[in-house]
């Protein structure tokens, strides 16, 4: 019934879970029917019962088999595939966000994403290795059976308080407080200091994800323009005068998707505008570490916890697959967004954070990104170079960082750009979702590593002009 081949590449496990799956599914072992011992079945494969134990639970796993107690191991009874349940409506912004992040996250076999908000998986290969898994493993055996620190592993969030001083941003172990990424910090905020219908002041253009996450809550967002330098402090004093929003949320290292930095002027300006109108300012630097200086300004640098609260994370820099954030802010904050946090998730993931916390302390982040800047900063350079000789207007051109924020010739229908590109192979980042409000001109984010690509600036010089207004009547 089940065999082995030994000289197959494929492990001895597998081959005994494979076989034991398609004999189940083609129903010659039908529902009830007990399966031999692990000591007989290792006997009659001269196998280990090791092997068989460990068959037998990925079987067990798949809800193909069942164990009962001193009986055995039988072919389950019952296989039940539940209906879905129907989902809420969403508004159009919310779905084409929600669209765009599963695009972005899903690895479509053929198709590059070329305004992917991370990094490429080959220039991340050097932070994780077997020797560092390995490693952390054996640290923390005698801990992984007990319950993981609400607040966040201890040794790393000290760690993370050593990094902050060192960026000239004050902070205690008390100050601090872990998440799965900075999309949970977000969704801590909204729950601890929002209620539905209050209204927040976002930066325009912004992430699409922070708009679909606000609104999801129930809060009113009104926009304001984001410049070069920064965000239109006229235009947001405005806003406040208007609309008196409890919290301003921006990026002020290498925004996304403009990729540009606040100057000092801008930033000053900022928190003074933030006191005036008693609004507190929520800090995003998930890129800040991508910075090409050694220590750039950030608000909470100057600001020292007051009126901000700092988030970022490592999941763009380290590993997609490492969803290791933290929030930095006055205790009293860390306090409500840590109830938020045993409400919603409970803890963090403590093996995740003892690997971030053994990446820096062993100075392997510090190395990582060192390696990493100057990397960037050349593909960075001929991206733009390329983009721009096929057609588009790279902005912001000298900054540095993660994107590359375009503008395509103004007749360019971008709906049928984006489904000719992906037909091409090139999943592309249309501009309108970074707006709450429709642009002025058809725009692209980019990824500096990812679009430094010969193939999409061929792509662009040969489709492009095809796809200008083609609403009106061109054929392509």
């Amino acid at each position: 019934m089940i065999h082995v081949d030994r000289d197959s590449q494929i492990p001895l496990m597998e081959q005994i879970v494979s076989q034991f799956a398609g004999l189940i599914q083609d129903g010659q072992l039908p529902p009830g029917t007990r399966l031999p011992s692990i000591r007989k079945l290792a006997s009659m494969l001269t196998v280990s019962a090791a092997t068989v134990v460990g068959a037998y639970d990925r079987l067990t796993a798949r809800g193909l088999i069942e164990s009962r107690a001193a009986s055995g191991y039988f072919v389950a009874l019952v296989r039940q595939h539940l209906p879905r349940l129907p989902r809420p409506a969403a508004s159009r912004v919310e779905i084409d966000a929600i669209g765009l992040m599963r695009g972005l996250l899903r690895r479509a076999e053929g198709l590059t994403a070329v305004g992917s908000g991370y990094l490429p998986a080959q220039w991340l290969e050097d932070m994780v290795n077997t020797r560092l898994l390995a490693r952390v493993a054996r640290k923390g055996k005698r801990f992984y059976a007990q319950p993981a620190a609400p607040e966040g592993y201890p040794p790393l969030r000290n760690q993370l308080a050593l990094k902050l001083g060192m960026m000239g941003i004050p902070a205690s172990p008390d100050h601090l407080l872990t998440t799965f990424g900075v999309t949970h910090g977000f969704d801590l905020i909204c729950r601890a200091l929002l209620s539905p219908g209050e209204t927040v002041a976002v930066e325009e253009p912004a992430y699409f994800g922070l708009y679909a996450q606000l609104r999801s809550h129930g809060i009113k967002l009104v926009g304001v323009p984001r410049l070069a330098n920064g965000p239109d402090l006229a235009i947001l004093d405005q806003v406040c005068e208007t609309h008196r929003p409890r919290l301003f949320f921006t990026q002020t290292l290498l925004h996304n998707p403009t990729g540009g930095s606040i100057d000092a002027a801008n930033a000053f300006q900022l928190l003074e505008l933030a006191h005036r109108h008693g609004f507190m300012i929520v800090e995003d630097d998930v890129y800040g570490d991508l910075h090409s200086m050694a220590n750039p300004l950030r608000l909470a640098q100057v600001d020292r916890l007051e009126r901000v609260i700092f988030l970022a994370s490592f999941s763009k820099v380290m590993s997609p697959a490492i969803r290791v954030g933290y929030m930095a802010a006055a205790p009293h904050l860390i306090e409500l967004f840590l109830d938020q946090k045993l409400l919603s998730v409970l803890t963090t993931s403590e093996f995740d954070e003892r690997l971030v916390h053994e990446l820096l302390s062993d100075g392997s982040y510090r190395k990582h990104l060192e390696r990493l800047r100057p990397r960037l900063s050349h593909s960075r350079a001929s991206a733009v170079r390329g983009l721009r000789d096929a057609g588009l207007e790279p902005t912001l051109e000298s900054e540095g960082g993660l994107f590359i924020w375009a503008a395509l010739p103004e007749k360019t229908d971008l709906q049928a750009l984006a489904e000719d590109a992906a037909s091409n192979g090139f999943l592309l980042t249309p501009g309108d979702a970074f707006f709450l409000c429709q642009p002025l001109r058809p725009m692209l984010r980019f990824s500096a590593a990812a679009a430094n690509d010969e193939r999409l600036f061929e792509y662009f010089r040969k489709r492009l002009p095809l796809l200008t207004d083609i609403r009106s009547g061109l054929k392509v």
